[in-house]
């Protein structure tokens, strides 16, 4: 059936619902119409663009069905009661106004569970029951990252888990503890509970009340953090703030200035004014009073976690030197392909073989520039082609929340005369499972010399290229995300730059958000055909401190 072959008297119906909000339907006339909707599509087609048209609802067909989500949970429709029996001598019963809003919401969650069946094949009761959250909670943007947090209790409905984690555009509410967001424009905040703030873009926040300290970040555009009643605007600044649920503001300026500006809650600040460095103000409506200076009264910083290396050693869940634990000769190649731990299986010339891989080992060599134990002193060299391939105990999971950080050392021995000549040389994790479509996650050198990130079909390279013979310390880092984007960093270190103690706020190499819900159970090591690198200090941890770490891990004997 069509839209035009639809019951005249359905029509009619609907054009009585829409054009006298204030006029009534009998008991038969409402169940008429319900079953229309209720039975025929078409019917339900029609009567939402009727909708569409006459209420004005956003033109945007997921923003329409998330509003009329919302709707239908925030007033449930009441339940149906039999229309009474009508006789000659009874009057037809009316139904009252508000069931006529009851039907359009009833209609209105017809047309939803309508939509997902036609899109998903399902209805709302047969998937779980955040997936509509969790649909629209993935097509929100990252904009920051919780880089350290240190005893917090979280309250609300996001929560973030662990430190690393990428952080959307959400209210967050810490209500003890102290935390620390890198905005991807560079700027950090550390907040002290209770605090109620919302993460905006990379260059905006929204802090409703509680304690921040904002650090800001020369190379960033300026940051805007809106309260209540205010607007303050950092300019090369250090500065710290206490708002208040009245919207009073306590401002203490440490470097730089701040700008402040009312906002549209608060006409009676007529003007901006700037609080200088080494000044206090408390900011209420039309008032700006001056106080005391007193940095203490912040958390400047979050405090550090000093970690054990019995801590150190849990977090790191893989670790290959490429050196057995034991020697028979030191100076004689070694039977590398069983060291380490945290694998499944020796290192293998091919995907699913028991061949052992052909590398060659060199025990008394090294790429670290930290001072290793003598059970660590050795690497390997692949040329000409050569893969190597390792099964994982615990795979790296793209379907869950989880963060995951990786390093290794990598070097190019030589270069031959045409450069662009497969002389590329990586680490990529790789699945055991068939797929419909060839997927990795990848890191290393192209045959140009370019740093090299892959993952979801996303190639990025950084210029300018990197030097033969030089090695170089490669840091990566994968956010899985169960209900919101993944993404892939890469920075590559030169033996003359610090490896620094904490997660960089400058990466070499970001992928753009993107779904991924593959179990990387295998990693490769892969040359190209003129391809000749070492590799070396392979390790897989869960915190950025797992894997960049000098202290020695224990290794199976």
């Amino acid at each position: 059936m069509s839209i035009q072959d639809l019951s005249p008297e359905f029509e009619q119906l609907l054009n009585q619902l829409l054009n006298n909000r204030d006029g009534e339907f009998t008991d038969s006339e409402f169940e008429t119409f319900h079953h229309y909707l209720a039975t025929n599509p078409e019917a339900m087609q029609h009567y939402f663009e009727y909708l569409d048209i006459d209420s004005g609802i956003q033109p945007d067909m997921l923003e329409r069905l998330k509003e009329l989500e919302a709707r239908s949970f925030e007033e449930p429709v009441p339940p149906l009661t039999p229309a009474p029996l009508i006789t000659n001598d009874t009057p037809p019963a009316r139904q009252p106004a508000f069931i006529q809003y009851a039907l359009v919401a009833a209609a209105s969650m017809l047309i939803l569970l309508m939509a997902e069946w036609m899109s998903t094949g399902d209805f709302l009761w047969e998937r779980a029951p955040n997936a509509i959250t969790d649909t629209i909670r993935a097509e929100l943007p990252y904009v920051a990252t919780l880089t350290r947090a240190t005893d917090c209790v979280w309250g609300g409905n996001s929560r973030p888990e662990f430190s690393g984690q990428r952080l959307l555009t959400e209210d967050l509410i810490l209500e003890q503890g102290i935390a620390e967001f890198r905005f991807d424009s560079g700027t950090r905040l550390v907040i002290e509970g209770p605090t109620k703030i919302k993460l905006v873009t990379g260059c905006c926040a929204h802090l409703d009340y509680g304690s921040m300290v904002l650090h800001g970040y020369e190379a960033s555009p300026e940051f805007t953090l809106i309260t209540p009643l205010l607007t303050l605007h950092d300019i090369g600044t250090e500065y710290g703030a206490r708002v208040e649920k009245d919207g009073e503001v306590d401002l203490h300026v440490f470097e730089g200035a701040v700008r402040v500006d009312p906002n549209h809650k608060n006409e009676q600040f007529a003007e901006s004014i700037i609080i200088q460095e080494g000044q206090a103000r408390r900011l209420k409506d039309n008032k700006s009073d001056e106080i005391e200076l007193l940095p203490e009264k912040f958390k400047r910083e979050v405090p550090g976690d000093s970690k054990t290396p019995l801590a150190l050693q849990q977090e790191l869940r893989v670790y290959d030197s490429f050196h057995p634990a034991a020697l028979k000769d030191p100076k004689a190649p070694s039977e590398w392909q069983n060291a380490g731990t945290g694998w499944k299986s020796p290192w293998t010339k091919a995907k699913n073989s028991s061949e052992p891989a052909a590398g060659e080992s060199h025990p008394g060599k090294s790429l670290s520039r930290t001072q290793l134990a003598e059970s660590q002193l050795g690497l390997i060299e692949l040329r000409d082609g050569s893969m190597a391939w390792r099964a994982l105990e615990k795979p790296i999971r793209m379907d869950t929340n989880a963060i995951y950080y990786l390093s290794f050392y990598l070097q190019k021995n030589n270069s031959g005369p045409n450069i662009e000549d497969e002389q590329f040389g990586n680490l990529s994790l790789q699945t055991s499972q068939v797929l419909a479509h060839s997927r990795q996650i990848l890191f290393g050198m192209s045959s140009e010399g370019y740093a090299t990130l892959q993952a979801d079909m996303q190639i990025v390279e950084q210029a300018p290229p990197l030097q033969m013979g030089k090695p170089y310390f490669i840091v990566a880092k994968i956010v899985a995300s169960k209900n919101a984007p993944d993404q892939v960093f890469m920075r590559v270190l030169s033996e003359t730059e610090k490896i620094p103690n904490r997660e960089p706020p400058v990466w070499t190499c970001v992928t753009s958000p993107f779904h991924d819900s593959n179990t990387w159970d295998l990693v490769r090591l892969h040359v190209g055909a003129k391809g000749d690198y070492l590799f070396d200090e392979l390790r897989i941890g869960t915190t950025w401190d797992s894997v960049i770490s000098s202290v020695p891990p224990r290794l199976n004997q």
